[in-house]
């Protein structure tokens, strides 16, 4: 498989996760706001600057906004500016046109439906945004990104590029899931005296629903809706798609499948990275975690995902007989 398809295929599939994603994190804040009847809330700069912080676009934001932090500015940067590459529009707006540039290798279906909902959401900005609310609007999103997937799914044969797009779609997921985690523990939270309150029970609450993971979580047995239980479930569950310990077992399955047919690269960077991930979730200890810290554990996760990523790109991607291509899109 040429790297240049390898590598449009492995962003598309991660341009359209860290798109759901980030309709998640943000619906995780707007719940809240909801959820609390906190109309003050929408206009405190600091819920709302948290979740450019975890997303990390600090930098550009300032840049862009200056200091005018409100529910505006942020939904705006996060969801429709064009200008930053991780809003929902620009990831979009990537993975439709690395679509374009193997339409060749997809299903007819599959071009179609990542083309209608780019049309569709090049016509949207924060009026229709505020017109259908928050929930509506975002639960729209990730609807289409499903409906992407499930298409995707039923359709593509499980060949390099399909793994290419696993591989892309669950080393976003297990990033994206652990900054979803990052707004509420690192930021959401007031105070210590707030811990087991009805906020805090609100806020978990919302935090497993941007995740689709609520209903799944009470017939877990988890037990009770806190801090433990919640990072636990999120974290180390190995049957919930969306934790970070199954999209990282699954990252190195789809990683595994590229490898199999390739036994000069079976041993390589990416798999040893993503095999000492998987182990020390593995290992992990959820209470031992918090008392050191749970942001800092998050962070170190993030970097090893970004290490594992940075592997990836040079075993498959640019390795020296790797060529240019006029259709080539860069990831972010």
């Amino acid at each position: 498989m040429l790297s240049r398809v390898a590598n449009l295929v492995y962003w598309l599939a991660r341009h359209l996760e860290r798109a759901e994603n980030t309709a998640r994190i943000v619906d995780v804040n707007a719940a809240l706001v909801l959820d609390l009847d906190a109309r003050q809330a929408a206009d405190d700069p600091k819920s709302w600057e948290s979740l450019v912080s975890v997303s990390g676009g600090d930098e550009l934001f300032r840049k862009l906004y200056g200091e005018n932090v409100s529910d505006r500015t942020v939904v705006e940067f996060m969801l429709f500016d064009q200008r930053n590459p991780s809003s929902i529009f620009s990831c979009v707006s990537l993975a439709r046109e690395n679509a374009r540039c193997i339409r060749d290798q997809l299903a007819s279906e599959v071009w179609e439906q990542i083309n209608t909902f780019y049309l569709r959401l090049r016509e949207d900005d924060y009026a229709r945004y505020t017109q259908l609310g928050s929930f509506e609007y975002l639960n729209r999103i990730k609807t289409q990104i499903q409906l992407f997937y499930g298409i995707a799914e039923s359709m593509l044969p499980r060949n390099q590029a399909w793994w290419f797009f696993e591989l892309g779609r669950y080393l976003e997921r297990a990033d994206n899931v652990s900054r979803i985690l990052d707004v509420k523990y690192f930021t959401l939270l007031p105070t210590l005296n707030a811990v087991g309150s009805a906020l805090d029970l609100i806020q978990w609450a919302a935090v497993l629903r941007s995740c689709s993971g609520f209903e799944a979580f009470r017939k877990s047995r988890r037990g009770q809706l806190d801090l433990d239980h919640v990072v636990d479930y999120l974290i180390l569950d190995d049957a919930f798609p969306r934790s970070i310990y199954y999209s990282v077992r699954e990252a190195e399955h789809s990683l595994a499948q590229l490898t199999a047919d390739a036994p000069h690269i079976t041993e390589n960077a990416a798999a040893t990275l993503i095999a000492h991930l998987r182990t020390e979730l593995e290992q992990a200890d959820i209470p031992a975690i918090i008392t050191s810290g749970l942001h800092e554990y998050l962070d170190d996760i993030q970097s090893k995902i970004a290490e594992i990523h940075a592997a990836v790109q040079t075993v498959f991607i640019t390795y020296p007989t790797a060529g240019a291509h006029k259709c080539h899109v860069k990831g972010s």
